[in-house]
């Protein structure tokens, strides 16, 4: 299941060979997105050191509602694009994304710190109800996911 608007996917797998905690990290609350100055973080394997996952940190600078996406003042080494995202909401670790991009400032010509963005996942709420099992996954594997419903004020809160 692909969407490349939302530049995100879905990959399912079946067996036990991969090391997986018991329960995983709870998606962030539908209809929700953190507010600017909540602390993220997010992991991968930079080309810097390939083999090693590493962890990386900065704060939401702003949310773009149109495009469903986090901007935050951290910095995204080649490598960790698809990485997972996470915040804490009430308490509790929530993944909110995948680290999508950085995009550095260029305004005086030199490359000064920038911006990392990071692709909301709220489609995969959806993913989530429709898909439990490999045989639901191959059904919906040529159709469309859903699309999140448009964002307004009334649907979607900040929360934090």
């Amino acid at each position: 299941m692909f969407k490349h608007e939302i530049d995100t996917a879905a990959i399912f797998y079946e067996g036990d060979d991969l090391l997986l905690p018991d329960s995983p990290l709870a998606l962030l609350p539908e209809g929700k997105y953190l507010k600017v100055g909540n602390e993220v973080g997010w992991l991968g394997f930079p080309t810097v050191s390939q083999f090693n996952m590493c962890f990386f940190s900065g704060l939401v600078s702003a949310w773009i509602q149109s495009q469903q996406t986090y901007l935050v003042d951290g910095v995204a080494i080649n490598g960790v694009s698809g990485g997972p995202t996470f915040g804490i909401v009430d308490g509790n670790i929530n993944l909110i994304g995948v680290m999508s991009a950085y995009i550095p400032n260029r305004a005086t010509g030199e490359v000064l710190p920038g911006l990392s963005m990071v692709r909301d996942i709220a489609q995969f709420h959806e993913v989530a109800k429709e898909v439990k099992t490999r045989d639901d996954a191959a059904k919906n594997q040529n159709s469309s996911p859903p699309t999140p419903p448009p964002a307004s004020s009334e649907s979607t809160r900040a929360i934090k």
